[in-house]
């Protein structure tokens, strides 16, 4: 049996989020053991650049509805000339054409990655690319796995929870200095204290909830800010900022904007929130990959009870879930976190423990290694 591949991973998606830095990790992880990568995603996003910079063979492809041409003749010379055993496509826009080309190209083994937990309707269209086009889906959480085993009736060795695997950083700073640091660059006394949200700042991911909830618990939170560590889009930081001024806690929330390097804000802070929402009723996060930072850098964690929040999330356990939307509950569960310090020092390490067992990139790597060799065992037995 083989035991090197070549692997083309897909992607429409032009940030640099949690979906964009699973590519770039597995990447790196299966390069480092031999394996062959090419990676095609929209020209001078932060993947691809990142991608080029890590000596990745990388295209420039579009992915959008105005270039389907273009870009499906490119994929066609990709295979042709790449001749890929696995593609692994990441995003709506890139799955639907690049798993349609690589089947008309008959590359070997086809994956589709659903790295959200939104539902997908059960169309004739959904069923080609789902049934049809690939051979395998992979989903970051079991909510997203029971959801669409239950839509398109899939096989249990057709559909996989594959969490995201954490690359630990080489290097972390004790937190009392992180928390300086952190306080040095906000212009705030040296002695203050953080509770924080990293990620993406944006509608979906419920920021607004966790400004109400501080409003509510500052009373019994002296000398604690709100560090919100991400990049979003001016409108929404500007309505942010609009809301906690009407709260009366601007001089209490800062945004940092987009950092390269998160690891020392984990490290900084008290109590990181993710007050994920659900969209009309519908949950859309897998297991969220600042769950996991957040955890190995020994940091209790917060989260709503959101899609594969609840995945990571054992409450009480590893963190706090709290009810989705509900400030008042988020206020409790973060006073909980920062006032009975020797059951958060348990949930920390219980999470520290779990992180290192289940998530790490080695894990990640080695079941998927497993899963392109299951389905070579497969190919293998089949008749002439």
């Amino acid at each position: 049996m083989r035991s090197l591949y070549k692997i083309l991973h897909t992607t429409c998606h032009t940030q640099w989020g949690g979906l964009e830095k699973r590519i770039f990790n597995e990447s790196v992880w299966m390069k480092k053991n031999g394996h062959n990568i090419v990676i095609a995603a929209p020209k001078n996003t932060p993947l691809f650049l990142k991608a080029v910079a890590a000596g990745f063979k990388v295209y420039g492809i579009e992915f959008n509805r105005f270039s389907i041409i273009k870009d499906y003749k490119i994929l066609k010379r990709i295979f042709k000339d790449e001749k890929p055993d696995i593609i692994n496509t990441h995003g709506n826009k890139d799955s639907k054409l690049a798993l349609f080309a690589a089947k008309n190209n008959h590359v070997p083994l086809r994956i589709l990655s659903r790295h959200i937990s939104a539902h997908v309707k059960n169309s004739w269209y959904n069923r080609l690319v789902y049934k049809k086009w690939c051979h395998y889906i992979f989903t970051t959480a079991d909510y997203t796995t029971r959801h669409l085993q239950k839509v398109f009736k899939l096989k249990d060795m057709q559909i996989f929870s594959m969490p995201s695997g954490i690359m630990e950083p080489n290097f972390l700073l004790k937190k009392i200095e992180a928390r300086k640091v952190l306080a040095k660059e906000l212009g705030l006394d040296p002695k203050t204290k953080f509770i924080g949200f990293v990620g993406r700042v944006s509608k979906d991911k419920g920021v607004s909830c966790l400004l109400e909830a501080f409003k509510k618990a500052r009373p019994k939170l002296s000398g604690y800010h709100v560090a919100i560590v991400g990049g979003g889009t001016n409108d929404y930081i500007n309505l942010l900022k609009k809301q906690a001024k009407e709260l009366q806690i601007e001089d209490y929330i800062h945004f940092t904007g987009l950092k390269k390097n998160v690891w020392q804000y984990y490290r900084a802070i008290d109590c990181k929130v993710l007050p994920s929402r659900d969209i009309n009723g519908i949950p859309f996060e897998g297991i969220p990959q600042s769950l996991l930072e957040a955890m190995i850098c020994e940091c209790p964690v917060v989260g709503s009870k959101s899609g594969g929040i609840v995945d990571i999330i054992d409450n009480e356990k590893t963190g706090l879930l709290f009810d989705t939307d509900d400030s008042s509950d988020l206020a409790e569960k973060i006073l909980l976190t920062l006032q009975y310090k020797d059951a958060t020092r348990k949930r920390v390490e219980s999470a520290l423990a779990h992180i290192k067992k289940h998530h790490t990139i080695n894990t990640m790597g080695k079941n998927i290694i497993r899963l392109y060799r299951l389905h070579q065992v497969k190919m293998d037995r089949l008749p002439y």
